[in-house]
């Protein structure tokens, strides 16, 4: 009894999907952001080597010493899988320091030389509005830059600048400085939003698309049980029905045909039964059927007296219509048992053997002398002819040994490459 031939349904994204597209382009940017930072820090540390004698020192070093460890900590924070970076209080303290630099840059350089040499400070505050408008998002991004550049303001005051008396030029320059740290942390803000969107977009797709296979798979199984059950059970049920109205119209009822409808009724229960029992099948391949499941079927269809059973190796998937035709050839030679061999067993058993799939049906008849040649001198070939029509036709061949007395063995041979 044929299983759903539809996918199994995917497990969730999380599980097998890995990290979109999305998600690695938001990864990629904190990643491109934590870079931005140590190079930024390597660009501090050679200005306070290399850019002229400083006001203090000690602070410049002292400032670059809790900046490296600040930095490392994220980095290391990143490389242990932890999302500390994205906490209020990290992003608190990382503003902080970014801001504190600013002014520390206007404390350590030579007094009213903010403008006229590279600001000690370099690049490294804008890390922290790039950090806010990754985390937070454009309004967080463009909040942090504007304190950024309060706290720039605040560092040229430190070095001994008069805003007040400045001319437009030095002020300009100030508010264009000030509207780069506001500019940095809205623009990646913006970036970092619509990675989340376009992930969370996807996320979405990709359960309504697994919902919407699983409904598929349901049905598709409620179909196949239905199809199973009419196809077996419910013509089986039918014809018992019809047998025991006639057998009960026509006066006593011979002891044999009451047995046979038992037998034919138990042979259904059976195959219900594992019907129902049976595990579902995993990884199904698309548009294949079970051969196992087919021939489970084709025993329970009820043969009469004959007990036909039905075994496999193992589900053996084959395209649905290659399964139709081996079960069609097996029918056809249980029919072939019913009506000569004279048999009160029969066994259908599958197997892959080197990329054949090998179908064979046993009984324990009476046997013949099988030579091809004279039976179809004899006009005796058709079943069997058709049989090997289906067969060849699949790129198979088939095979039938007998002898009087030992019951006979059909072999249906079809390459197993076609169903893989």
């Amino acid at each position: 009894m044929p299983p759903p031939t539809s996918d199994p349904p995917p497990a969730p994204p999380a599980a097998t999907a890995g990290t979109s597209e999305a998600e690695r382009g938001t990864a990629i940017l904190s990643l491109g952001i934590l870079a931005f930072r140590w190079v930024s820090l390597a660009w501090l540390a050679v200005l306070a080597l290399t850019a002229g004698e400083l006001r203090r020192p000690a602070l410049a070093v002292a400032a670059i010493v809790v900046l490296a460890a600040w930095t490392a900590w994220l980095t290391l924070s990143r490389r242990a899988g932890r999302r500390t970076g994205a906490t209020r209080a990290v992003l608190a303290v990382d503003l902080g320091l970014a801001a504190a630099l600013n002014v520390v840059a206007g404390l350590v350089m030579p007094a009213q030389s903010v403008g006229q040499r590279p600001f000690f400070a370099a690049g490294y505050p804008v890390a922290a509005a790039l950090t806010w408008g990754a985390a937070r998002g454009v309004r967080a991004g463009v909040a942090a830059g504007l304190a950024l550049g309060v706290s720039l303001a605040a560092g040229q005051l430190a070095n001994g600048v008069d805003l007040a008396a400045e001319d437009a030029a030095t002020l300009l320059n100030l508010a264009g400085g000030m509207l780069n740290f506001a500019l940095a942390g809205g623009a990646v803000g913006l970036v970092a939003r619509l990675l989340e969107r376009s992930a969370a977009q996807l996320r979405r797709a990709t359960e309504e698309t697994i919902r919407a296979r699983e409904r598929t798979a349901r049905l598709a199984e409620r179909e196949s049980l239905a199809r199973q059950i009419h196809d077996s059970v419910l013509q089986a049920l039918t014809l018992v029905h019809k047998r025991g109205r006639e057998l009960a119209a026509g006066g006593p009822v011979p002891p044999d045909q009451v047995a046979g409808l038992a037998e034919m009724a138990a042979g259904q229960e059976r195959a219900l039964r594992a019907l129902v029992l049976r595990d579902p099948d995993d990884d199904v391949p698309t548009g294949a059927a079970s051969l196992r499941a087919g021939l489970e079927a084709l025993a329970g269809h009820g043969w009469g007296p004959l007990e036909v059973t039905a075994g496999a190796t193992g589900p053996l998937w084959l395209p649905a219509r290659h399964v139709e035709e081996l079960v069609a050839a097996a029918r056809q030679a249980l029919d072939n048992v019913v009506r000569h061999a004279g048999a009160s067993r029969a066994a259908l058993f599958a197997e892959e053997d080197g990329g054949t799939v090998v179908v064979t049906v046993r009984d324990d008849g009476r046997g013949f002398a099988y030579d091809e040649a004279a039976l179809a001198a004899a006009g005796k070939m058709g079943l069997a002819r058709s049989i090997k029509g289906r067969v060849e036709q699949l790129g198979g061949r088939l095979r039938v040994t007998s002898r009087p007395g030992a019951g006979t063995e059909v072999e249906l041979r079809v390459p197993s490459a076609t169903g893989s």
